[in-house]
């Protein structure tokens, strides 16, 4: 398994700021970086998101706009990415969050009978809840 690499922020918001999002995928970042946990139905809800398109799709093409500006460590997060999925297969979202898992290693999602839907945690460099003074 490969380690996470880390984002480094200062990157991060200069990509966020160029990649050209539009304010509904703006917010959709800007809400998950302070809430820091979510999932599909919570994040529509918090939003008021209609249920087509999905709030996930939404997250993955502002992802894919973000990684456009940052494309080697985007790069490394897919591979990264890949290695944490059962398919080994890559998800755009996983840029800014990953799946969480419960107290027993086991991933919060419906196929392990651990939660009604995917259940994800942004990355601890990317978390913006508590502020900073």
């Amino acid at each position: 398994m490969i380690k996470r690499p880390l984002l480094d922020v200062e990157f991060f918001e200069l990509a966020l700021n160029d990649a050209g999002l539009d304010p509904c995928e703006l917010e959709i970042i800007e809400h998950i970086r302070y809430i820091g946990i979510f999932d599909e139905l919570s994040l529509r809800k918090s939003l008021a998101l209609p249920a087509k398109p999905p709030a996930l799709y939404k997250l993955n093409k502002a992802c894919e706009k973000i990684a456009a500006q940052l494309p080697e460590q985007a790069q490394e997060m897919m591979d990264w990415s890949a290695s944490q999925s059962p398919d080994q297969i890559s998800w755009r979202g996983n840029l800014v969050c990953s799946i969480g898992f419960n107290a027993d290693g086991e991933r919060l999602e419906p196929e392990s009978g651990t939660a009604l839907y995917h259940t994800f945690v942004v990355h601890k460099e990317l978390f913006n809840g508590l502020g900073t003074a």
